[in-house]
Formats: structure tokens, C-alpha cells, sequence
């Protein structure tokens, strides 16, 4: 009977941490010697713009994420986060932390870490794909590592923004969801800008330090519909071919990039209740498309859904909130 009990129990736990390894991204679960590891449940639901939102309960555990991990998923993301309830030690690279109820930290997906949850825990995650972070958070072209944020003043309204995203934005509807995901970014770009030293974020290389000033100009000038690489090459004083071998390394073009800035400014625009009035055209061509049917089928080809439809969907939520 003892035998079959510890089989179940064995059982539990290998499954346990299974469900660990596989619910956010890879990692280990190692279960503390005189702990029993009974409880592991993750929530989660995804939201406009890519974000991807984790409630997730835990008993005593560290989990490990090591280059192993990172090589099979290649997974780039970052991970702002917050607990509820319990404590937990983090350590990436160099940066070695305590976690407790009301603070902040955001993780790199991409560098090997542990987390030792200490006690039973409760903890909210907000996954922010890599390009999304790069854009809206930090410029920089290689992994940093943040660790905690500070818990007061902008940092206190982050992470009451970041429970509000947790437990409420499933009750609304996809304008009010893209508003409230929209406010988390920019605040925690702000909070994450103040927050790490100049010298952690900016490239160590020329050619790299060249790299954000060309995205920086992209970001000012993509709406010009004008905008070819032999213009971006100009207004930063390199080459044609230079300005190419720059981005074929960051693997991807520069008419990748700003093609994919365009829609994505677009898709927000028709998710914009202020601008339901605007025709698609309209938004088309401010967004800097020439061709209006030509952005339909990039935008569609995209995002899975024509401009027409996404707006329509957007309206049928707002209306079933009335």
C-alpha cells in the first residue's frame, strides 16, 4: 500500500513538473528535499499587440532555464512579472534578487536563470515578444538583463496596470484591451529606461551603436511613403549596400522592417474606436501605403484577417458591451 501510495505520489510530481517545462517556456523543475510539491497551475490568455498574460500558482520549487533549454526553443522573449503572494529568489547572469508581493522584475527569455520559489506562491506574467521589447522598451541589439524594478512611484502604477491586465482586460473588449496593453508598454518602457544604467543598454560596437541610430530614424520616417533604403542610407552616411549587410545580420531588411511597422500602426488604427469614422484608405495611405489594395492583402496575408474584418470584429465587441 506504502509502495502504491509513493507511486501515485511520484507520478503527481513527474507530471507537475512536465506541466512546468512545456506552460511558458522550457525549463527544469527540481522539487526541495523536504517540501512536497503538490500544486502547479498556469492561466493564461493572449492579447492584442502579442502580449501573452500567465497567472500561475506554484509550491516550494526552482525551476532552471539553461542554455540547453534556450537552445531547442530559441526563445528571445522578456517576461515582466509580479507576485501576489509568496517569495522567490532570481538569479540571471550576474544579477542576483529577491522577489515579494508588490515588486517588479522583467526576465530575459533569452539568458539561462533560476527561480526559487520559497514558499507557496501566486505569479502574474506579462510575455513580451522580442520585438516588442526592442521597439517599445529598449533600443538595443543584444539580450539585457533588467532584474527587479522599483516597486515605487511609476513602478507602484505599473504593477497595479499589470494586475489590471491580468484579471480584467478578458472582461473587455478589444479597443479597451489594446488601450490597456498599449499603457502597460509605455509605462514600462518609461519605468525600464529609468531604471538601467546607460552603459547596460547601449551597444558596446560602432556598428551597433549605427544600428539604433538607423532604427531611430526609421521609427521617425516609416509613414513616409517615400521611404526606400537608398533615403535611409543617405540620412545616416552610409552606404546602400552598408545599411543592407546591417540588417541582413540583425535577420531581417529594411523593407521587412518598415513594411511590418506600417501594418502594425495600421492594425492599431482599426482597432482605434476614435477612429472608426477614418476610411481604411485613409489609414492606408497616413500609414504610408501607396496602394490601398495592395495593403489589404499584405494586411491580411499579416494578421489572418482583412483591414474590413478586423475593424468589423472590433465593432461587434464593442457593441456586445452596450
Amino acid at each position: 500500500m506504502a509502495s502504491s501510495r509513493k507511486q501515485k505520489t511520484d507520478n503527481n510530481l513527474k507530471a507537475l513538473k512536465e506541466n512546468i517545462r512545456n506552460a511558458i517556456i522550457q525549463v527544469d523543475a527540481m522539487q526541495f528535499p523536504d517540501n512536497d510539491f503538490t500544486n502547479f497551475a498556469c492561466k493564461e490568455f493572449a492579447l492584442p499587440g502579442g502580449l501573452t498574460v500567465y497567472d500561475i500558482e506554484i509550491d516550494p520549487v526552482t525551476i532552471e532555464r539553461n542554455p540547453n533549454h534556450i537552445s531547442q526553443d530559441n526563445n528571445q522573449d522578456y517576461f515582466l512579472t509580479t507576485l501576489l503572494h509568496g517569495r522567490a529568489r532570481i538569479h540571471q547572469a550576474d544579477i542576483d534578487y529577491e522577489l515579494l508581493p508588490g515588486q517588479l522584475a522583467l526576465m530575459a527569455g533569452a539568458l539561462p536563470y533560476t527561480i526559487r520559489y520559497e514558499i507557496p506562491s501566486r505569479r502574474l506574467i506579462v510575455r513580451i515578444p522580442d520585438e516588442v521589447f526592442r521597439e517599445r522598451l529598449l533600443s538595443c541589439s543584444r539580450n539585457v538583463v533588467i532584474g527587479n524594478l522599483p516597486g515605487e512611484g511609476l513602478g507602484h502604477i505599473v504593477n497595479e496596470l499589470l494586475k489590471s491586465v491580468a484579471f480584467e482586460a478578458q472582461t473587455l473588449s478589444i479597443t479597451e484591451q489594446y488601450t490597456l496593453t498599449q499603457s502597460l508598454l509605455e509605462l514600462t518602457g518609461a519605468l525600464t529606461r529609468s531604471s538601467v544604467k546607460s552603459s547596460e543598454i547601449k551597444p558596446a560596437t560602432r556598428q551597433s551603436a549605427l544600428l539604433n541610430r538607423v532604427y531611430t530614424y526609421l521609427e521617425e520616417n516609416f509613414m513616409d511613403s517615400d521611404l526606400t533604403p537608398d533615403k535611409v542610407a543617405r540620412a545616416n552616411n552610409i552606404s546602400t549596400r552598408y545599411l543592407h549587410s546591417l540588417f541582413r545580420d540583425s535577420g531581417t531588411t529594411v523593407l521587412k522592417w518598415v513594411w511590418e511597422r506600417r501594418l502594425r500602426a495600421a492594425r492599431n488604427d482599426l482597432l482605434d474606436p476614435s477612429q472608426q469614422q477614418s476610411r481604411i484608405s485613409e489609414i492606408a495611405f497616413r500609414r504610408g501605403f501607396s496602394d490601398s489594395a495592395h495593403f489589404s492583402r499584405a494586411f491580411r496575408n499579416r494578421f489572418g484577417i482583412s483591414p474590413t474584418g478586423l475593424r468589423e470584429r472590433a465593432r461587434q465587441s464593442e457593441s456586445s458591451r452596450q
